[in-house]
C-alpha cells in the first residue's frame, strides 16, 4: 500500500486560547516580537518533551518565511525528529502546546526566567557561607 504524502504548512498559526499568553509575553517586554515569543515556547514544548501531533483550530499568523527565514528552525525539528515528513506542521503544534503550558502558570505574563533557570538551580550544589 502507498503512503500518500501530504503538503508541509506554508503558515504557521496560534489558537485563540493561545493568543493572550502570546500578547503578554511581548507586551510585558519579554520578547521582542510575537514570533521570538511563540519561538521560546517551541523549545519550552520540546524541552517538556511535549508529544507530537498537529494542532486544530489555529488561525493564520505568520507565513513560514517569517517564522523559519533561513529554513534553521526546519533543520532543528529533521535533527530532534527524523522522523517526520512535515516540520513546519510539528512547529505549529510546539509552539502552540509551549504557550498552552505557559498560560497554565500562575498569571500572565508567564515567568520566563524562571523557566530558564529552574533545573539548573535544583542541580545545583550550594557552597556554604564562609
Amino acid at each position: 500500500m502507498m503512503v500518500e504524502k501530504t503538503a508541509d504548512k506554508k503558515t504557521i498559526g496560534i489558537t485563540s486560547g493561545n493568543e493572550s499568553v502570546l500578547a503578554a509575553l511581548v507586551t510585558e517586554g519579554l520578547f521582542a516580537s510575537e514570533i521570538d515569543a511563540a519561538k521560546f515556547a517551541m523549545a519550552h514544548a520540546i524541552e517538556l518533551k511535549a508529544s507530537r501531533g498537529s494542532t486544530e483550530g489555529a488561525s493564520t499568523k505568520w507565513n513560514v518565511g517569517s517564522v523559519d527565514n533561513d529554513g534553521t528552525m526546519k533543520a532543528i525539528i529533521q535533527a530532534l525528529y527524523p522522523e517526520e515528513a512535515q516540520p513546519y506542521r510539528l512547529i505549529e503544534h510546539l509552539m502552540n502546546e509551549g504557550l498552552d503550558q505557559l498560560r497554565s502558570q500562575e498569571g500572565l505574563p508567564p515567568d520566563v526566567a524562571g523557566i530558564l533557570f529552574e533545573d539548573k538551580k535544583e542541580g545545583e550544589v550550594q557552597d556554604s557561607p564562609s
